[in-house]
């Protein structure tokens, strides 16, 4: 009977041990998933904190392309710059040269 017992408690040992040893490895396994994780996580943080870096240094040159705008000789507040001094005139005078090139269709009619 004792020695009934003693393979008993020597089997439970042993199925104790591997589910120790299951879980230390299931632990193991979980630690790594964590640990790239935490490498994935800290690699957006610093993207993110450089994105936001630039999104700062962007509305500060917005901010002053804006107040020189708002400071030009063509600035609407004015009102009477050069039509040829405007930001998009070359825009216009492109496209006004381009149409004066293309041939008209009503033109090449008569």
């Amino acid at each position: 009977m004792k020695d009934k017992h003693g393979a008993m408690n020597e089997e439970r040992r042993g199925t104790g041990e591997q589910r120790l040893a299951e879980r230390m490895a299931e632990l193991e396994r979980r630690l790594k998933e964590v640990e790239a994780e935490n490498i994935v996580l800290k690699e957006l943080a610093y993207q993110s904190a450089k994105r936001y870096e630039q999104l700062k240094q962007l509305a500060k040159e917005n901010d002053e392309l804006r107040r020189q705008l708002l400071q030009s000789p063509w600035s609407e507040k004015t009102g009477k710059a050069d039509e040829d001094e405007r930001p998009d005139s070359w825009f216009f005078r492109t496209l006004r040269q381009e149409n004066a090139i293309m041939p008209h269709p009503e033109r090449n009619e008569k």
